[in-house]
């Protein structure tokens, strides 16, 4: 399953074993970064390192395009959250949001 950004506080259902790819607005020359996940991860794992990606012009401070992929390892519901803010401060406001509800389901 792919998503992004726009899919933002959707409830999904993936498949015992199916991968999900998360796509999202990023901007690694601003300072800001995808801080903070929060997940159950009995239930979905992170599959290897985020991979980021400047646009197509490649400019300098051009935006990117951060994609992290998971397996859906075991059955069950959890809530999914990122927050987009500040590396260096972490009391710094977020500036974007990213949530799920992830329902893991046997194959049918």
């Amino acid at each position: 399953m792919f998503l992004t950004y726009k899919d933002s506080g959707k409830t999904i259902t993936l498949v015992k074993g199916q991968v999900l790819k998360i796509q999202l607005p990023a901007n690694a020359s601003t300072g800001n970064v995808w801080r903070k996940t929060v997940y159950n991860d009995s239930i979905i794992s992170r599959l290897g390192k985020p991979n980021y990606m400047l646009s197509d012009d490649g400019a300098v401070g051009a935006p990117g395009t951060l994609t992290i992929r998971y397996k859906a390892i075991s059955t069950g519901t959890t809530k999914f959250f990122m927050e987009y803010g500040s590396r260096f401060d972490m009391n710094e406001p977020t500036l974007k949001e990213f949530t799920l509800e992830i329902n893991v389901v046997e194959v049918q």
